[in-house]
């Protein structure tokens, strides 16, 4: 096995993990590490690739729990919004993007370690706007996951709904990008095979992760969770902060 397949492996694997547990957190967890070992233009093709093979694999399991009156709304909104976070990208650097997109995870989890909750039936309108911040962070910074993310944690709802609303989301969000990147020609067959190969590494971490999502408490699931965003969040500002300040 060659040095970058292994590194491949290990990282998709860790990734399956917290992916298995949380329920979200496989770019997160993966980019850094592919990055190491692949092409920078291939990293976000081949997780997206996976993140779809996963989804299609383990969608059924979670169709039932998954909390489709949230998901469908939040998806759509957050399409139709992606293109004004690349019109706004046009305007101010990818650094500033990422600081800001930083402060905003920070300025969530605060909040949600401080308690605030939303009803397992929230008011549309916050529905839309979490989907247009969503939209934006996408257009920005192919992030379109931090703020759903948050949105499902501030719902009053058992950890295993909230675990299968990130899932399907994240499902529904490879197919609609899995369409561009085939477009531009990212997605193409080195893409798959690399998807392909790693694959296994990822069923078995998230064989893993579910086995310790079922044995884990409510708030075990939840500090992972926030704990998974707050170093998303450590990582995005300090990388802007570092660039920005030369």
């Amino acid at each position: 096995m060659s040095p970058a397949v292994l590194i491949v492996v290990v990282g998709i694997f860790a990734a399956g993990l917290l992916r298995g547990f949380t329920g979200f957190g496989l770019a997160m967890a993966a980019v850094p590490i592919l990055a190491l070992a692949l092409p920078p233009r291939q990293v976000i093709p081949v997780i997206v690739t996976l993140q779809l093979m996963a989804g299609t694999i383990d969608l059924p399991a979670n169709w039932r729990q998954a909390d489709w009156r949230a998901i469908l709304p939040l998806v759509a909104t957050m399409l139709v919004f992606t293109p004004l976070g690349l019109l706004l990208l046009a305007h101010m650097s990818a650094d500033a993007a990422r600081l800001a997109i930083g402060l905003l995870i920070f300025a969530s989890v605060a909040l949600l370690v401080r308690g605030v909750r939303l009803p397992d039936r929230p008011p549309a309108w916050i529905g839309l706007l979490v989907g247009v911040v969503s939209g934006v962070m996408n257009g920005i910074a192919a992030m379109a996951g931090p703020a759903a993310v948050v949105y499902f944690l501030a719902l009053r709802q058992p950890a295993r709904v909230m675990r299968a609303s990130t899932i399907s989301y994240f499902v529904l969000t490879a197919v609609a990008s899995i369409v561009p990147l085939a477009w531009k020609g990212l997605a193409d067959t080195e893409t798959t095979l690399w998807a392909v190969a790693a694959l296994p590494a990822l069923l078995a971490g998230q064989y893993l992760g579910t086995r310790g999502f079922h044995r884990a408490s409510a708030r075990t699931h939840r500090r992972v969770a926030l704990l998974s965003l707050t170093v998303l969040a450590a990582l995005l500002t300090a990388r802007a902060a570092l660039a920005l300040l030369g």
